[in-house]
């Protein structure tokens, strides 16, 4: 089993890389047979190739974590977020995302729960 610690450190630089530049980093800290799906999304992506290709198309987000829980190598974090383009008045959206990490401790599974009328209102604003 990996230690609390270790999971709490992975997660750390995989946010903080979430806030860098480009998303190629971020991407990095994913396995190189992940899985990520969020609520934007029909169907998973598969492997890292096929998550950079969609985050390089995603715009900058201000992501701040509002709550966190670890069980074994699972994540689950509650979190607002604002994207560059929104409104300063906008208010940001909400949601939920679960990270498993493999003991390389990328992420080996990631999966978002967003409201997305609540997201498409925040980015209109």
């Amino acid at each position: 089993m990996i230690d609390r610690s270790a999971i709490e450190a992975a997660f750390s630089a995989l946010h903080e890389r979430m806030h860098q530049p480009d998303w190629n980093d971020f991407v990095d800290s994913f396995a190189e047979d992940c899985t990520f799906l969020n609520s934007a999304m029909s169907e998973p992506a598969r492997g890292r190739d096929a998550l950079r290709s969609i985050a390089a198309k995603w715009p900058r987000v201000t992501n701040v974590v509002e709550w966190m829980t670890i069980d074994g190598n699972r994540l689950a974090v509650g979190w607002n977020e604002r994207q560059s383009h929104m409104s300063p008045s906008a208010k940001p959206y909400r949601g939920i995302s679960t990270y498993v990490f493999d003991s390389d401790l990328l992420v080996a599974e990631y999966e978002g729960v967003f409201d997305l009328k609540a997201m498409s209102r925040a980015v209109k604003s």
